[in-house]
């Protein structure tokens, strides 16, 4: 099992997880981290099975990674795994060069070997399984343009996509991960597995739940966005990671992940619900704008720093503008699909 995927070796995302990995090391794993998007996702599935594995020794027991590893291959050798030498005197040969890697001085007691190599095994067959699965080659891709859909995944797991976005997700889900990749915008109705957490690809940037509903905005060259209503979600990009919960968002600029509180209004796209509290008319209309994928205009700068209160409960476009309108003492005015707010300005 030394390198079951490409440019990095499994030995060094193993002390990268135990955390013994030295600064270069982790610098090798965070280059190759961002060379490309997959492998975000495979550190995930190496981290999950890692996890899983770690439970069959005790805790407290330290173990010597590298040592570990060694050991596997050893026990191999000896059980006649690995490719047999056509001159016996190679073999010799050989057998003394893996005894001299191993001093007399250091000793491993029987139960830590053991264990360790145990979990170590169990760890390459989890990896293997892993890999001969998530490259299955059966994808679904659902996809929008001028339009919103829902769909549903093998899981139950319900997707609400926004204009110009697309998921693909597998034909079913197997293994220890329900992974799908998201490109757009789309809220998640996540159907919960404790067991199969859901992980989300969405340019690069990981967004990891077990059972929760929230919304994730990941455009081409813009900033990802993810917005929790209910439950807790981790996005993680590179070797950064952050945990929200209901009410909290991030955004993802380069390897900076910035949290905030969520917007409530980024989901009008499917709520048609929106609430305003002291907004900027300016901020307003962009909301609107997004939220009905209608042009909405304002006739003068001005008019951008009126202040507004108010909410909207699943109204049309034109009922919405014309009430924020009244309110604000404007004028509506709608030329061909463009629709004007006009006014002298807020005192």
């Amino acid at each position: 099992m030394n390198n079951s995927h490409d440019h990095i070796s499994d030995e060094l995302l193993a002390r990268f997880l135990a955390k013994t990995a030295t600064p270069p090391e982790i610098a090798e794993v965070n280059d190759w981290l961002k060379s490309a998007p997959e492998n975000q996702k495979e550190l995930a599935a190496f981290e999950i099975i890692w996890e899983k594995t770690a439970a069959l020794h005790d805790d407290h027991i330290k173990v010597d990674i590298d040592a570990a590893w060694n050991r596997v291959r050893l026990q191999m050798k000896a059980n006649g795994s690995a490719p047999a030498s056509t001159e016996k005197k190679n073999d010799v040969s050989d057998q003394e060069t893996i005894i001299r890697d191993f001093p007399a001085k250091k000793k491993f007691y029987f139960p830590v070997w053991m264990a360790a190599a145990v979990s170590l095994t169990v760890l390459a067959l989890g990896w293997f399984i892993f890999k001969t699965q998530w490259n299955r080659p059966e994808q679904i891709q659902s996809a929008t343009t001028n339009n919103t859909g829902e769909t549903t995944l093998p899981d139950g797991t319900r997707v609400f996509l926004n204009y110009n976005s697309s998921i693909s997700y597998p034909e079913s889900f197997s293994g220890d991960l329900r992974s799908v990749t998201l490109k757009g915008e789309a809220f998640f109705d996540v159907k919960p597995d404790a067991s199969h957490p859901f992980v989300i690809d969405a340019n690069g940037t990981m967004v990891r739940v077990l059972g929760t509903s929230f919304n994730v905005k990941a455009y081409k060259k813009e900033l990802v966005r993810v917005d929790v209503k209910t439950g807790k979600v981790r996005v993680s990009k590179n070797d950064k990671k952050i945990e929200l919960v209901k009410g909290e968002s991030a955004e993802v600029l380069n390897d900076t992940l910035k949290s905030m509180r969520a917007d409530v209004n980024i989901m009008g796209y499917k709520t048609q619900v929106f609430d305003f509290n002291a907004t900027n008319l300016g901020d307003v209309v962009n909301t609107l704008r997004e939220g009905y994928h209608s042009d909405i205009r304002l006739s003068n700068q001005k008019l951008a720093q009126c202040r507004l209160t108010i909410s909207f409960q699943k109204e049309p476009l034109d009922a919405t503008l014309s009430v924020i309108a009244e309110t604000l003492e404007l004028h509506l005015r709608k030329e061909g699909k463009i629709y004007w707010l006009e006014g002298a300005g807020c005192q």
